[in-house]
């Protein structure tokens, strides 16, 4: 009943027509796909530095709850094989020289980050990356939505995003303009990388969030 009523709260918002199609089909799906993630708590870093800034982006980002993965997997999700690996992207963006180990993707593995405080300002995710598999191979990104009361509501797209076999950040990942909607009155989301196309494989290292919008 709650679950309802939080998603007659965002009808409210969006318009019947709008949630007609988006939000029926969303609650089963969620729950098919995130199984095993929680929103007990969310990871808050109010330090952002310009990690980037090597490649001209200026932006201030804040690193994800052990987004270099240098503390084991918590409180990432790791299925299918994902795995934590030696082996550090080169640039240590971070500023720790002692950091040495990455995330391992292979194909028909998926990872979740754990979840991270948002506003609706923030709007770019970036991480450092190297494909380790077919070179046609790409990586999905989609942001996992609680509602209100702490419940998995949904998945969104963020797109995929290629990388070759050498360390190097990827794109900024931005939400599309249809999917911002979703986003309205949340407070903390998590992430999900997973690899897709044949014999898909990648490495991922220090994920980062933007916390303002500087675009």
């Amino acid at each position: 009943m709650r679950s309802t009523a939080a998603r007659r709260s965002i009808c409210s918002l969006l318009g019947i027509a709008i949630c007609a199609v988006l939000l029926v089909p969303a609650a089963g799906r969620a729950a098919r796909e995130t199984a095993g993630v929680t929103t007990v708590s969310s990871y808050c870093d109010r330090n952002a530095a310009q990690v980037f800034r090597p490649w001209g982006d200026l932006a201030y980002y804040a690193r994800l709850q052990n987004g270099g993965l240098e503390n084991g997997s918590s409180p990432w999700l790791l299925r299918g094989g994902a795995s934590v690996v030696s082996g550090n992207e080169p640039y240590l963006i971070s500023g720790n020289r002692g950091d040495s180990h990455s995330l391992l993707l292979p194909q028909g593995s998926t990872a979740y980050t754990g979840f991270v405080c948002f506003t609706i300002t923030d709007w770019h995710l970036r991480f450092v990356m190297r494909n380790v598999g077919s070179s046609t191979g790409a990586l999905r990104v989609q942001v996992v939505v609680p509602d209100f009361l702490g419940g998995l509501l949904t998945v969104l797209d963020g797109g995929t995003v290629r990388g070759s076999g050498t360390w190097a950040p990827s794109p900024r990942i931005l939400l599309p303009l249809t999917n911002v909607a979703w986003l309205i009155g949340t407070r903390a989301v998590a992430f999900r990388l997973t690899p897709v196309g044949r014999n898909a494989a990648y490495q991922i290292d220090d994920a980062y969030l933007d916390p303002w919008k500087s675009t």
